[in-house]
């Protein structure tokens, strides 16, 4: 792309993004942003953070953040209003509506989106402030659907219901229909946007995530975290990731205690941490198997190759969900670039990815015994696991990049702009805005 873009990057509703703790959500955010401007493109990152909008230069030095101006949403008069709907909201134990909150951050984008080419929102729950200031000033406006937030509700046990539920369909259909481009990371996400939604399938771009394939091939001594986590020689099986509900790593363990009739000298490393740990934790006691599992808690994202250089097997055991998995799981790619012979469940994205026997082994979403048998024949099998070692890396240096994410991302700008001049919902120019000012 030969035109520099100034591009705000928007996250109002700020759950699971932290910019001290590279997981989940948080990983293709800050590479996204690094490769935009590595790319040439300057690139502010604008997070809605309690009752203040703050601006991230530079979301990999998260400290020097400053604050914008939010306009009559900053005032005392209006805080105190809002301090005491919040109170009457908790006491009377009203759901969230994210009024306030959506009326800051549409104050704040109002005040910075002038000085902006386009603006790139990552997706939430409720959250309408920058798409509503985007259709204000004619923004060419991008979202990035990670995955929908109310059927991810449903997912983990606290299901939206009523007014709630109204409401965040609302805001929902709003921001789908204003975005210029819709990026998801996997096609059944994009079936969901277009059965579900109801959006325009030819706005909607399919962009899986990407790994850094220079971190992930550096040549890391297997010996090392062996020694560290008291592994031996063992054969080891490895999952890394946050240890949701919906990853399915209570099936890996119940898959791994059968691998341990056949090779009772293997280990089972689990990298992470999460909600899900404590029935992790029951299920090992409850098999029996405690002494042969290794959970390490959290781990920065630069370690995570040093522990993958201890194993052997990485496996992504998502069981049979009721929606198909529209997730692009990290951990696939991390698996791939870093020469791991992978055994994954047959799901979603996953199965697109991952080739039966060329690249990787496939196993029934919530098969334990297929599960089982595809681990233990890797364990047993060496010249298998280096040859689909050898080819998941290769595919993942060729296809799986973030520069070559970078590079289709300022493809999908380029069509946004173009497409904004034509929304027939961005009804004010920015010239008009401004005489407004």
């Amino acid at each position: 792309m030969d035109q520099k873009l100034k591009i705000a990057y928007a996250i109002q509703n700020v759950g699971g993004i932290d910019f001290t703790r590279d997981v989940g959500d948080v990983v293709p955010v800050k590479q996204s942003l690094r490769g935009l401007a590595r790319a040439g493109h300057q690139i502010d990152c604008f997070r809605l953070e309690g009752r203040t909008v703050a601006r991230y230069g530079d979301v990999f030095r998260p400290e020097e953040k400053t604050a914008v101006p939010t306009g009559l949403a900053g005032s005392a008069p209006f805080k105190l209003l809002e301090s005491g709907v919040r109170r009457l909201q908790r006491e009377l134990r009203l759901p969230y509506f994210a009024l306030f909150d959506s009326y800051r951050f549409y104050q704040a984008c109002l005040n910075i989106l002038p000085a902006y080419d386009l603006c790139h929102e990552h997706n939430g729950l409720l959250s309408t402030g920058a798409a509503r200031a985007c259709a204000r000033t004619r923004t060419p406006y991008v979202l990035t659907f990670s995955a929908d937030p109310i059927l991810e509700a449903e997912l983990t046990g606290a299901p939206l219901t009523g007014l709630h539920l109204q409401a965040a369909r609302r805001a929902a259909h709003f921001t789908y229909q204003m975005a210029d481009r819709i990026l998801c990371v996997s096609k059944p996400a994009r079936q969901h946007l277009i059965d579900h939604w109801g959006v325009q399938a030819e706005k909607i771009v399919v962009m899986p995530n990407g790994v850094d394939t220079a971190l992930f091939a550096a040549s890391y001594d297997p010996q090392k975290p062996r020694q560290e986590l008291a592994l031996g020689e063992s054969p080891v099986v490895t999952f890394v990731g946050g240890f949701q509900p919906w990853h399915g790593i209570e099936l890996l363990v119940e898959a791994f205690a059968r691998v341990l009739q056949q090779l009772p000298q293997a280990k089972l490393l689990l990298v992470g941490d999460g909600p899900a740990r404590e029935g992790i934790e029951r299920k090992t006691a409850a098999l029996g198997i405690e002494p042969a599992v290794v959970i390490t808690g959290f781990v920065p994202q630069q370690r995570v190759p040093e522990y993958l250089a201890a194993a052997d097997v990485a496996v992504i055991p998502y069981p049979r969900l009721p929606q198909e998995l529209w997730f692009s799981p990290l951990k696939l790619y991390e698996y791939m670039a870093a020469g791991k012979a992978v055994a994954a469940s047959r799901s979603g994205q996953i199965a697109e990815v991952i080739r039966h026997e060329e690249n990787g082994l496939l196993f029934e979403p919530g098969s334990v015994d297929e599960m089982a048998a595809a681990v233990t024949r890797l364990l047993q099998s060496p010249d298998l696991r280096r040859l689909l070692g050898e080819s998941a890396r290769r595919q993942a240096v060729e296809q799986h990049s973030w520069d070559q994410y970078i590079r289709r991302l300022e493809g999908i700008y380029e069509a946004a702009i173009q497409h904004a001049c034509k929304h027939p919902l961005k009804e004010k120019s920015l010239a008009a805005l401004r005489n407004e000012r």
